[in-house]
């Protein structure tokens, strides 16, 4: 028996209205008037919040708690940011305890006025949209957030399928020569809707347009065939680079602040995502790591560069914050001060990791590391690492990398000149490690660790 084009579409589109209509807990929303929505339903929950690779949608359902705000006023850039609980500590009475509340808005009012920048001085401000799952506007002020030039495309809303109404009468048949051909399994739901009869013309131009909403919303539209490949997929890659220079305790170095600026303007300029942290004490440190983590979550490839002092105890590698006292230390202390290179990988979230190390070490439980990257004729440790992890020492283990008397140190000159270089990380190393070997009349020889999977990597084009 021959299904009518009303019911062939209705066949396509069901399964399509019946995936939209199921709202986990955790998308859920409350709004102030008592009403309830699902925050995927509105185009606002499909854009990317400041300094995050992720969706609000797609950020809701990892925190525990989470506060987004959104940029208003007449004319103003479409800014929303995210403030949530990061982990570290949680307070009595858990991560809804009032001060936890206020530090997620405060963080995410933070953020947006900061992704604001300049448009702050035209009168732009940012407002707490959705707190810990209720809404702090209306329905209708949340579905005009999400509208509007650079608004992503309206999801669908999950309210039922109605009962079809009264049947009107069918429009006579054509003969077989005026019909025209059948609808086969391959022909868009589009095309159907339009042969549809003229009485359901209104109903089936609605979900048509759900449907268009529902398909880019999964993938995009159906594309025509081509002959010719298509390109090859970008990676994404995101680095966090750290510069040490201010010691309190230890000997100040010149340059790894000038170093960590330098990389990280390279890497910028190759198309890099990037983090830039100075300075930073313990805690300045694992906060700059966590939050990293987050917002690398997805990406291809993560790049750490370091620059400072480094340590080594029991074969451990240890990155030194600036606060790290040098007095009376023992190994617990530099465990407990110290940031570990092995934990500092597990905020690296990407399947492919570089690391470069522009840092070696002294032994602090003797006295203050002097003012070269290591003073000590024994150097960083040596590591094991997994498949799919580089890491780059500025010096061989058992030897010592110079801070350098010109603004860079040899290792990030080096690095600097060869970067963006059109060849394999593997030949790019070699290239610097022949520059540093130059520059230092063979004192220092860069050496790395681990190694990549796949086919190539080049650092210069990665991103582009």
């Amino acid at each position: 028996m021959r299904l009518g084009t009303r019911w062939i579409f209705l066949l396509v589109w069901l399964p399509f209205a019946a995936w939209g209509q199921s709202c986990p807990f955790w998308q859920a929303l409350a709004f102030p008037d008592g009403s309830k929505g699902c925050l995927t339903d509105f185009a606002w929950a499909h854009q990317k919040a400041a300094g995050f690779s992720s969706t609000i949608a797609q950020i809701m359902p990892r925190h525990g708690g989470v506060a987004f705000a959104q940029a208003v006023g007449p004319g103003c850039p479409r800014v929303v940011s995210a403030g949530f609980h990061d982990g570290l500590s949680t307070p009595p009475g858990g991560i809804m305890a009032p001060a936890f509340v206020r530090s997620r808005t405060d963080r995410a009012l933070t953020a947006c006025q900061s992704a604001l920048g300049t448009a702050r001085d035209a009168g732009c401000t940012c407002k707490i949209v959705v707190q810990d799952g209720e809404a702090k506007v209306s329905r209708d002020e949340l579905v005009a957030l999400g509208s509007g030039p650079g608004a992503a495309p309206s999801a669908v809303a999950t309210a039922p399928l109605q009962a079809p109404g009264p049947q009107k009468p069918a429009a006579p048949m054509t003969s077989p020569a005026t019909q025209g051909p059948a609808a086969t399994p391959t022909q868009s739901a589009a095309a159907v809707a339009q042969k549809a009869e003229p009485s359901t013309s209104s109903e089936l131009t609605a979900m048509r347009q759900e449907l268009q909403a529902l398909r880019q919303q999964i993938g995009g539209a159906e594309r025509p065939r081509s002959s010719q490949a298509e390109p090859a997929k970008r990676l994404s890659v995101r680095a966090l680079v750290i510069g040490n220079s201010g010691y309190q305790h230890f000997a100040r170095l010149n340059n790894p602040a000038n170093d960590a600026r330098a990389i990280a303007q390279k890497l910028g300029s190759l198309g890099v995502k990037v983090d830039l942290v100075l300075d930073a004490d313990r805690d300045a440190m694992v906060k700059a790591l966590n939050e990293y983590s987050l917002r690398a979550a997805g990406t291809d490839v993560n790049i750490l560069f370091y620059a400072g002092h480094g340590v080594q105890v029991e074969g451990v590698n240890y990155l030194v914050p600036v606060n790290m006292r040098t007095d009376g230390v023992s190994a617990g202390y530099v465990k407990l001060s110290g940031i570990s290179l092995n934990a500092t990988l597990d905020y690296l979230p990407a399947r492919a990791r570089i690391v470069f190390l522009d840092a070696c070490r002294d032994n602090p439980l003797s006295r203050s590391l002097l003012a070269t990257r290591s003073a000590s004729a024994v150097g960083l440790a040596p590591v094991s690492v997994t498949s799919g992890t580089l890491i780059a020492y500025a010096t061989r283990d058992g030897a010592t990398a110079e801070d350098g008397n010109g603004r860079n140190s040899p290792y990030t000159t080096a690095l600097l000149q060869h970067m963006d270089s059109p060849m394999d990380i593997s030949i790019v190393l070699r290239q610097v490690r022949q520059t540093v070997m130059s520059m230092t009349s063979n004192r220092q020889e860069p050496w790395e660790y681990g190694s990549l999977l796949g086919g190539e990597l080049v650092l210069a084009k990665i991103a582009r």
